[in-house]
């Protein structure tokens, strides 16, 4: 459970590199992450997660949440959704949808899959840091996190 003393980890499932840097200077900047970690595809992401994936002498990694855009290499967003529902041990995990996608089709299956929420990416960096206050808003202040 969090509340609005504790900080968040996250894991953002993202290829595009500047939208790793734009993301990581948002959260820095209202201080309620205390860790971003980064997986570039999928299947990084599966490994970070699972026993047999974490690294050498590393436990497996366990966010308060996953920050997960749809389109990746190796595994695409929606298929790494399934896998995180269909594992007990992450299932609990909220899967946030961050992408740039705003089909009706991706949200749909993407709500269908398990998924917490659904946001379409920000285009600048205001517009990232106003998303990033609203999310802390959310999630710190008024959401409940079963880690």
């Amino acid at each position: 459970m969090t509340n609005s003393n504790e900080k968040l980890s996250v894991l953002l499932v993202e290829d595009n590199e500047d939208d790793v840097l734009i993301a990581q200077r948002a959260f820095k900047e209202f201080k309620f992450i205390s860790a971003v970690h980064v997986a570039r595809d999928g299947q990084e992401a599966l490994d970070l997660l699972s026993a047999s994936g974490a690294r050498s002498g590393q436990k497996p990694l366990r966010p308060s949440m996953i920050l997960l855009d749809i389109t990746l290499p190796l595994m695409d967003g929606i298929a790494l959704l399934k896998r995180l529902k269909s594992d007990s041990a992450l299932r609990c995990i909220p899967v946030v949808m961050l992408t740039t996608s705003s089909r009706h089709e991706d949200i749909m299956r993407s709500y269908e899959n398990g998924a917490a929420s659904y946001i379409t990416k920000p285009a600048s960096l205001d517009e990232f840091l106003e998303l990033a206050r609203k999310f802390e808003m959310y999630w710190v202040s008024v959401s409940r996190l079963p880690l």
